[in-house]
């Protein structure tokens, strides 16, 4: 499969998001009442669209642009900045609106850590890559060619649910 250029992008749209998830999610927890149920909901429901998006979206309808970043890990390959961070500007005042800041600032906590734990599983000298030796396994598995299991980064978690989830040794059943 040819590699695409689509989703290559500056270091300034592919650093943004480091700088404005945290704004956005101290400006939701000032707005709304801080809710603990609403803030777990919102972790709980990012882990489960990062899961879909990354299935269904990533390994499906954008898949050339996706293997370009299974290629070169280290390229400024993904979702601009630019574009999540307008989302979550339309987004924010909507759920303040409808009493759903914490819900919001869960959510938008849930992108954060995604990114944060993808950044740091490509690069292993980085100081935290020795705290997430499994998250780093399950999807160093994820990168290998024709693997298509694994599309949880941030947790395991609907792998599980799903099926979708496979180890090391049921790799090795699989290929051998």
């Amino acid at each position: 499969m040819a590699a695409s250029n689509k989703w290559l992008m500056s270091s300034l749209a592919y650093y943004l998001d480091f700088f404005t998830a945290p704004l956005f999610i101290l400006i939701a927890l000032f707005v709304g009442p801080i809710l603990p149920w609403q803030l777990l909901a919102g972790l709980l429901l990012w882990s489960l669209i990062e899961y879909g998006v990354h299935r269904f979206l990533f390994h499906s309808l954008y898949r050339r642009e996706h293997w370009t970043h299974h290629l070169d890990v280290l390229a400024f390959i993904g979702i601009s900045s630019w574009k999540t961070s307008a989302v979550y500007a339309l987004l924010l005042p909507l759920c303040a609106y409808l009493g759903l800041a914490s819900l919001f600032a869960g959510l938008v906590a849930g992108y954060f850590l995604y990114i944060s734990l993808h950044y740091v599983m490509h690069r292993p000298g980085h100081w935290f890559y020795r705290f997430i030796p499994g998250l780093v396994f399950n999807h160093d598995l994820h990168h290998q060619k024709g693997v298509e299991k694994n599309f949880g980064v941030s947790s395991p978690l609907w792998d599980h649910v799903f099926g979708t989830y496979v180890r090391a040794v049921e790799r090795a059943k699989v290929s051998g």
